[in-house]
């Protein structure tokens, strides 16, 4: 075995501690281009570091060190006994396992999976704010709003495609996070 990449280490340390895991959720907890975990992934199995589940049923960890048991929609991997090995010998404090980010999952994806698309118009985006801004960011947005998803929860959280000039005023409203 050639000796692993940064990336090949951030895939294996994160199944490890989060358990079995499909490739789109797996590049979004490391913050990496889907194509490129595909691509990692699919060495790391040929090396049989990581093999595919073949259960229908796959059980992974939650944030609060449960144990959730569900049906798999996708194609997961875990490690092998010889990707098990691996991981004990990597200094784990060097490596950081995020917590899933549901809310701002396809705008990083998006950012990601497409970092040189800075020339378009309409930019994708997701705005998290609090509900004292919304009357603020419906003024800005105009009829933009009424093409975005919106979701009403602790804050609000508008996803879709806005004009650029209008992103920059938005970001400069209090307590509103944007992302591209």
């Amino acid at each position: 075995m050639d000796k692993m990449d940064k990336l090949e280490i951030k895939i294996i340390t994160t199944i490890n501690s989060i358990g079995p895991t499909f490739i789109s959720k797996l590049a979004n907890r490391i913050l990496e281009n889907q194509n490129l975990v595909k691509e990692s992934v699919k060495k790391l199995v040929a090396e049989k570091i990581l093999e595919r589940v073949e259960n229908v049923m796959v059980s992974y960890k939650t944030k609060e060190e449960n144990v959730v048991t569900k049906h798999r929609n996708h194609t997961y991997y875990k490690l092998t006994k010889k990707g098990e090995q691996l991981v004990k010998n990597i200094n784990l404090e060097d490596i950081e396992v995020r917590e899933a980010f549901k809310t701002y999952n396809k705008a990083l994806q998006n950012i990601l999976d497409n970092p040189e698309d800075e020339e378009e118009k309409d930019f994708y985006c997701v705005i998290d704010f609090p509900y004292s801004q919304e009357i603020n960011i419906k003024n800005i947005l105009k009829d933009e709003v009424f093409n975005m998803e919106k979701t009403y929860d602790n804050t609000v959280v508008f996803r879709g495609k806005v004009e650029k000039n209008k992103i920059e005023k938005i970001k400069l409203l209090p307590n509103v996070v944007v992302l591209m």
